[in-house]
């Protein structure tokens, strides 16, 4: 059995590329267990004799005057024949013939040995793609588990697309390469489980990054993303040397740049902007694509009021409140967005109660809609 056994743990250590001695000891482990099964005991230990090629049984025994357990005890006098330094109180390890294990120990030994392959073998894997959670990866689609996708990401890992992760743009063919970020990865029962987005930010920033070479360049930065799973988005860029256009290096010469992102999310709408320390410019330029908008901060809190002409409302709030939403999201301020009657309304409003006066009636439907909370 020595050379078989030696020969198969060469062979699974290869076949699962990890390092023979962290196998060695996993199935010193599977070998004691097995004799434990076997000879009903839980003393018990493994080595292995690499000289030899094979593993060895030791029992552990508690050194005592008088022995009341001859499976767990030893006398004193015959534990300092195996280790003079012996002492009551004290353990010694003591050789346990292999021969007990039988057959059926064998077998076993054998089918823990490609079992611990494995889980060695998913823990090196999730050990991977845990120190590159938040990277973007390139994978096909395989096929769809329920509202799940599966997504193969090559070397045999397989891998998660939740419907949560899913962008609402997104057509799911068989075969169809995607890039994905990695945003979780854990050992399950059989196989690596290593989960994947198509909606968080970070991968719009990564694939905006490779297609903008000033960046890379340290010329301009990604100051902030956000996305929303209905297929839009926003980023705001900033210059970090003069003379260089932060939007524009984006975008590329007829959006020659950021046109692959787009396509590469499956037909969303990015909005880039500039990034500026003004707030009254960051939240007037973060409202895009609606021109023309006056931003009024009140003296207290993050709280911002963007008037916009009549015919840029809608633009301003976006569909569902969409775009407003992620204006919000990327700007850090509490923004409603009123036309400029529904703001001269308010004012309106608020010199009447000042002046003691009664207040207009309000409009039909109660307060604007164009709102949304920071976070």
């Amino acid at each position: 059995m020595s050379s078989e056994l030696l020969n198969a743990l060469k062979m699974v250590a290869d076949e699962r590329a990890i390092e023979v001695g962290e196998l060695i000891m996993a199935i010193e482990q599977a070998v004691a267990e097995a004799a434990s099964r076997r000879l009903g005991r839980e003393n018990l230990t493994s080595r292995f004799d690499q000289a030899r090629g094979e593993f060895d049984l030791f029992e552990t025994l508690e050194v005592v005057d008088a022995v009341s357990s001859p499976w767990a005890q030893i006398a004193v006098d015959e534990a300092r024949a195996l280790d003079p330094a012996a002492m009551i109180g004290g353990t010694v390890s003591r050789k346990v013939a292999m021969e007990g294990l039988g057959r059926i120990a064998a077998l076993s030994v054998r089918q823990m040995i490609h079992k611990k392959g494995r889980e060695l073998e998913i823990d090196h894997i999730v050990a991977g793609y845990r120190s590159r959670i938040g990277q973007v990866v390139t994978g096909k689609m395989m096929k769809k588990l329920h509202d799940d996708i599966l997504i193969d990401l090559g070397e045999g890992v397989e891998a998660i697309l939740p419907k949560a992760e899913q962008s609402a743009l997104d057509r799911f063919e068989r075969g169809r390469a995607l890039k994905l970020q990695i945003v979780e990865a854990r050992a399950g029962k059989r196989e690596p489980l290593v989960t994947l987005s198509r909606i968080r930010p970070e991968l719009l920033r990564r694939l905006v990054e490779t297609e903008t070479p000033e960046i890379q360049d340290g010329l301009v930065e990604i100051v902030a993303v956000a996305r929303d799973g209905s297929g839009r988005s926003k980023v705001a860029m900033r210059g970090k040397k003069g003379g260089v256009d932060p939007v524009g290096a984006v975008i590329g010469v007829r959006g020659g740049r950021i046109q692959p992102v787009t396509r590469e999310l499956s037909g969303e709408k990015i909005d880039v902007f500039a990034w500026s320390d003004d707030p009254k410019e960051l939240i007037a330029s973060a409202l895009t694509p609606a021109k023309g908008v006056t931003v009024v901060i009140p003296k207290e809190g993050r709280r911002a009021f963007a008037i916009v002409p009549d015919d840029q409302l809608s633009p301003a709030i976006g569909k569902k409140g969409v775009n407003i939403k992620l204006a919000v999201k990327i700007t850090g301020w509490d923004v409603e967005a009123l036309s400029q009657a529904e703001y001269d309304e308010m004012l309106k409003r608020l010199k009447g109660a000042e002046s003691g006066e009664p207040p207009p009636p309000a409009a039909p439907g109660g307060e604007p809609s164009g709102s949304a909370a920071a976070g």
